[in-house]
C-alpha cells in the first residue's frame, strides 16, 4: 500500500515536549538612507515555521517514528502540522465549536468574517483557522476576539498573515482543528539517545506553498 501525501499523522503518533516554537516569520529586509532613514521592505508573504521535540521514547517507538519522518523524503513531501499550544479554539476546548464558511474578505486582505458557525460562538485572539485556496492551504491566526451573532455570522476580524490570492467566498473554514501544510526544514531531523533504551527526535518545519 502506498503512502499518501500530505501525511496527516506526523504530529499525532507521539507526544511532544519543550523546546517548541511555532512562529510567523515575515520575509522582510531593511535598508538605510544616507540621512539615517530606515526603509522596510516586504520580499514575500510571511510564512509559518516551527520546531518540535518528541517526548522521550523507547528505542522501538523512536525508530518507528524516525521511519515516519523518513517517509517524507526530506523536503519533498508535505504533511499537516499546527501549533500544539492552541490545537483548538480557546473558548471551545470541549469541542462545542462548529466549522464555518468564509463569508467575506475585506479589501485590505487581512480581515475576514465567517458564517455557518454556532450562534454566540467565540473566535478568540490567538486562535487559528485554515482553508483551502487555489493551489494551497491557508493557515491564519486570529488577531482579535469576536462573537458570532444569532445567525452564526461573525463580524469581520483581522488575521495574519494576510490572505494570499486564490481564496474563494464560501470556502470551508476549519476552526475546530486547523491544519497547515508543511515540509521538513533541510537537515533538521536530529535523533538523540537520552538513555540506553530511549531517546528523542527534534526537527524543524516550514510552511509549504504549492
Amino acid at each position: 500500500m502506498s503512502i499518501s501525501f500530505p501525511r496527516t499523522d506526523v504530529l499525532t503518533l507521539v507526544g511532544f515536549a519543550p523546546p517548541f516554537n511555532f512562529d510567523l516569520t515575515p520575509q522582510q529586509e531593511t535598508s538605510r538612507l544616507a540621512d539615517g532613514t530606515s526603509i522596510g521592505k516586504d520580499l514575500g508573504p510571511a510564512l509559518w515555521f516551527g520546531t518540535y521535540t518528541t517526548d522521550e521514547l523507547y528505542n522501538d517507538v523512536l525508530v518507528d517514528y524516525q521511519a515516519v519522518l523518513n517517509s517524507l523524503d526530506g523536503v519533498i513531501n508535505p504533511f499537516e502540522a499546527w501549533d500544539i499550544r492552541r490545537p483548538w479554539p480557546r473558548a471551545h476546548k470541549d469541542g462545542s465549536a462548529s466549522n464555518g464558511l468564509l463569508a467575506s474578505v475585506n479589501a485590505n486582505n487581512k480581515a475576514v468574517s465567517l458564517s455557518g458557525v454556532n450562534a454566540a460562538q467565540v473566535v478568540s485572539r490567538g486562535d487559528y483557522l485554515s482553508f483551502n485556496y487555489t493551489g494551497g492551504r491557508a493557515l491564519h491566526q486570529v488577531m482579535e476576539t469576536v462573537t458570532a451573532n444569532g445567525s452564526g455570522v461573525t463580524p469581520q476580524f483581522e488575521v495574519r498573515p494576510h490572505l494570499r490570492a486564490g481564496w474563494a467566498l464560501s470556502a470551508a473554514v476549519n476552526v475546530k482543528a486547523p491544519r497547515g501544510l508543511f515540509t521538513l526544514t533541510p537537515k533538521s531531523v536530529a535523533p538523540t539517545q537520552t538513555r540506553g533504551k530511549s531517546g528523542r527526535i527534534a526537527f524543524q518545519i516550514e510552511q509549504y506553498l504549492a
